[in-house]
């Protein structure tokens, strides 16, 4: 293609834009619609996946140690601890780490002072799963250690199979609005596109009858509606920029949510922003090209 045709359809591009500017607004406020609808279920999916993995972190498994394991055997079991599949790292702590934390925690001298002397904290390791789906495969694997000085092993499974579930049905429910709503805004970028279209149909058919063949007379109307989308991707990811820190800031202040958390403003931006332009981008290809189809037939 010669840089004088792509010049003359980036042209004509910009020139229907500008004379048709009410339906091209149009179009570019159906586009911004939708994809904002489509951005704000994607913050919303995301953010809730933050803080399940959030919950996730502080869901492990505590191993506890026989007092009769000595310093040779902690080391050989904490070896085979982390040799286990789907075990992300173990944990040693010791009796006195495990002393010195309920210390932190309670506030009585006299029991304190009862617990230094005879200290009934057992050694422990505190293990924590690459995903929670295989947690009770590494307590079937922790199991098997117990000849090795594992004293019992303690887990949160409903915590773990109810984080694991609510993981499962949040993807699954994102990934479903996300594709329902692009296939409804893909229905309404057509539409619209369709009445600018209708409009230049004499127009079309005149460029036929003279010789123009299909693509020299489609390229500009694709071109049309890739900008159309493209500006209608920018607006939402422009908005999203601009008010999602003050609203996680306003929502983050209300105290009786203290265990929310929220993804940071710049990771939110850098996932945002590209699919809202490749969104608005693609869903004004598809649309101008479906519209302007059935025109050149004459």
């Amino acid at each position: 293609m010669r840089p004088r045709t792509i010049k003359y359809y980036i042209r004509e591009a910009l020139r229907s834009l500008i004379v048709n500017r009410l339906m091209s607004a149009a179009s570019i406020f159906a586009v911004a619609s939708s994809i904002s609808i489509v951005a704000i279920f994607y913050i919303i999916g995301a953010n809730v996946e933050y803080n399940i993995r959030h919950l996730e972190e502080t869901v492990g498994l505590v191993v506890f140690i026989d007092d009769n394991v000595g310093a040779m055997g902690i080391e050989r079991l904490e070896d085979r601890i982390n040799a286990i599949t789907h075990v992300d790292s173990a944990r040693f702590v010791s009796r006195e780490e495990a002393l010195e934390s309920f210390r932190d925690w309670i506030d009585d001298d006299a029991l304190l002072y009862g617990l230094t002397l005879d200290n009934p904290f057992p050694n422990a390791f505190e293990i924590e799963v690459t995903d929670l789906a295989f947690q009770g495969d590494v307590v079937r694997a922790l199991e098997n250690l117990r000849p090795y000085g594992i004293d019992r092993i303690r887990q949160d499974e409903d915590i773990a199979g109810m984080l694991t579930t609510l993981s499962t049905v949040v993807q699954i429910t994102s990934a479903s609005l996300v594709l329902m709503l692009g296939l409804i805004s893909i229905i309404i970028i057509t539409n619209t596109i369709r009445i600018t279209v209708n409009a230049r149909q004499t127009e079309i058919n005149i460029m036929k009858y003279v010789g123009a063949t299909d693509w020299f007379i489609r390229w500009p109307f694709v071109i049309e509606g890739m900008l159309i989308g493209l500006i209608g991707g920018a607006i939402p990811a422009t908005i999203i920029w601009l008010v999602y820190g003050r609203i996680v800031g306003a929502v983050g202040a209300i105290p009786q949510l203290p265990f929310l958390s929220f993804l940071p403003e710049d990771d939110i931006f850098m996932y945002v922003l590209p699919l809202a332009l490749i969104l608005g981008t693609v869903i004004g290809l598809l649309g101008s090209s479906w519209s302007v189809k059935k025109h050149l037939k004459v």
